[in-house]
């Protein structure tokens, strides 16, 4: 008995493996989704698979587990399968994007449902101009018409973390949270060249060392950044890649971790207040810079794993410095050991994540740039307060530095006020233009199923009927054919201003494309009020319109008409009744109103 029952478990684990590896990742229409738990994973040492070897046999394949995504540092080449289906009656638009910006190269291979293959390329190995996509982190451009399935396969090669999170967004939530990312960003790396420009001023008017060895810190530290998250291969080296780009993150980074150990000696005075731990620095120091010169010449993933354990060697023994300090009352000893915490917390985080240990989330993917933020501002505040008698002595000059740092600080506010400003005016326009027909003002296709499918909710919540009147032009070929396309324009204006005069506030009306229009409108009375707004309707329409030429020209209109109360009932639907409906009248005499019973 007990055997049959492990024989009855084992097959039902092995449907529901199966069941899981051919699971596809179904779009939702509105919102981002994440790969976790649809993508499968093929380890290819040595990176000798090709395409289409890894396409023959998707055996290889195991669907990958609760942190199979994070593979740490591997020189090994790794293979994303993942199946994605839309099941919309509209084309589907989004953007594949990776998590993690430090990928070195990935290739995305699409397998569409009759076979043919699309090929896309990103990552840091190549410039922003040869990228399908010129952004910070590899992204994809993917489109998926209605009910269509595909494959895609990535083959992803890096020398640092092999952390190989994705989501796939929509398109306009994917620029909308790019922007947001770069102003945060820019928040703090705009805090970065502040603290650093105005500790270097500080160094200039007081010529005190510490000053100088904080502001390099904070520079080398914001280069580094820069390179790990992509904005610096993206903004400030483009042309750069290779061997030499990719050093700029271990190498930066260490040469930060020197500058600290550097930065602490003097900040905390511990050649006068504790000799030992001086003389501990001071190795540090000379093994930090030789460290740091090793970044240069050693493997790139090496590098990486010298700059990972120098990261959280440094900052537990600028931790003890500061208990040291603590422990002698140094002034903002406390703020000086506070701050190197929270950095120890960030530089953990990453590291571990890094490891494969950890999931990758916003917390852990920018841990390093938060603690570094508060980490940077309360070793500012230690400065001022470590050497507040010495700028009392030249109170002068400070508060003259003071009041630039002041004007610069509300001089970037502004300018971040002015641009977030400006962003949010883009994508309201953006906005507007993906519901909006540019040559009328009016709803275009996409705009007006939106509008329809939430009338539809309204209506049958409020238990009212609704119409559906689909306006087909008569005649409109023939101006276009002999006054032009621009009279045609014109004339397509006139009947959109005129079916706006005569619809209703809450009415929508929109071009359904060509010389086609639609109008939606709620809480009608009864079928025959409909048919007088059909009417009302073509006889505006068939009212003389004046072109540029001095020309009167005059359309028919064929109206097809349909009501709804929501429910089962779909946009869709009743716009290809109202079609029935107005296909009766072309059937007929044209220039008429019909309503679909």
């Amino acid at each position: 008995m007990g055997v049959r029952c492990l024989a009855v478990v084992w097959l039902v684990l092995v449907a529901m493996s199966a069941w899981s590896e051919e699971r596809p990742l179904v779009l939702d229409e509105g919102l981002a989704q994440s790969l976790d738990g649809y993508v499968a994973l093929l380890r290819d040492p040595g990176g000798k698979l090709s395409f289409d070897q890894v396409r023959a046999d998707t055996g290889l394949f195991r669907l990958a587990a609760a942190g199979d995504l994070h593979q740490g540092y591997t020189p090994d080449v790794y293979w994303m399968r993942v199946d994605v289906e839309s099941r919309s009656s509209q084309r589907l638009d989004r953007m594949l994007e990776f998590t993690y910006a430090y990928l070195d190269d990935i290739r995305l291979y699409r397998v569409n449902a009759d076979g043919t293959v699309e090929q896309m390329r990103s990552g840091r190995t190549l410039t922003p101009a040869d990228r399908v996509v010129a952004h910070r982190k590899p992204v994809f451009p993917l489109s998926f018409d209605a009910g269509e399935r595909a494959t895609l396969y990535l083959r992803v090669t890096t020398h640092a973390s092999m952390t190989l999170n994705a989501r796939l967004a929509p398109t306009i939530e994917f620029y909308e949270d790019s922007d947001q990312a770069y102003v945060w960003l820019a928040l703090y790396f705009g805090m970065l060249v502040a603290l650093g420009t105005y500790n270097f001023l500080l160094f200039l008017g007081t010529r005190h060392r510490t000053f100088l060895l904080y502001s390099l810190f904070v520079f080398s530290f914001g280069i580094a950044a820069s390179s790990m998250n992509g904005l610096g291969p993206l903004l400030l080296w483009p042309g750069l890649v290779g061997e030499w780009g990719n050093r700029i993150l271990p190498t930066g980074y260490t040469l930060a971790a020197t500058l600290a150990v550097m930065f602490a000696r003097s900040f905390l005075d511990m050649r006068r207040i504790a000799p030992r731990w001086d003389r501990v620095l001071s190795v540090m120091v000379i093994c930090w810079w030789g460290a740091t010169l090793a970044t240069l010449v050693v493997p790139v993933q090496e590098a990486l794993k010298i700059m990972s354990a120098m990261g959280v060697l440094t900052t537990v023994f600028l931790m003890a410095s500061g208990v040291a300090g603590v422990r002698h009352r140094v002034p903002a000893a406390g703020i000086y050991l506070l701050a190197w915490l929270l950095l120890l917390v960030g530089t953990a985080l990453l590291s571990v994540r890094n490891l494969g240990w950890i999931p990758s989330n916003f917390l852990t993917v920018y841990s390093l740039q938060i603690g570094s933020a508060i980490e940077m501002l309360l070793l500012s505040f230690g400065l001022a307060a470590r050497f507040n008698e010495l700028k009392r002595q030249k109170e002068l000059v400070q508060r003259q530095l003071v009041l630039a740092l002041q004007r610069q600080e509300r001089e970037l506010e502004h300018r971040v006020a002015l641009r977030t400003s400006e962003l949010e005016a883009a994508k309201a326009q953006l906005e507007r233009r993906v519901v909006e027909d540019p040559l009328t003002g009016l709803y275009n296709r996409y705009g007006l199923m939106t509008h329809l499918e939430k009338a539809l909710q309204r209506a049958q919540r409020r238990h009212e009927p609704l119409a559906v009147i689909l306006i087909d032009l008569d005649g409109f070929k023939p101006v276009n054919d002999q006054y032009g396309h621009e009279a045609g324009d014109i004339l397509l204006q006139a009947i959109a201003r005129r079916l706006q005069q005569e619809a209703r506030d809450s009415d929508c009306v929109a071009r359904l494309g060509g010389d086609e229009f639609v109008v939606v409108t709620e809480n009608i009375a009864s079928e025959a009020s409909v048919l007088e707004i059909g009417q009302r309707f073509r006889e505006a329409i068939t009212r003389p319109v004046t072109l540029a030429s001095g020309d009167a020209v005059r359309v028919g209109a064929s109206v097809g008409i349909c009501t709804g109360r929501g429910g089962e009932q779909q946009g869709q639907d009743l716009i290809r009744r109202a079609d029935e409906a107005m296909y009766r009248v072309k059937k007929a005499n044209k220039n008429d109103v019909c309503l679909m019973p």
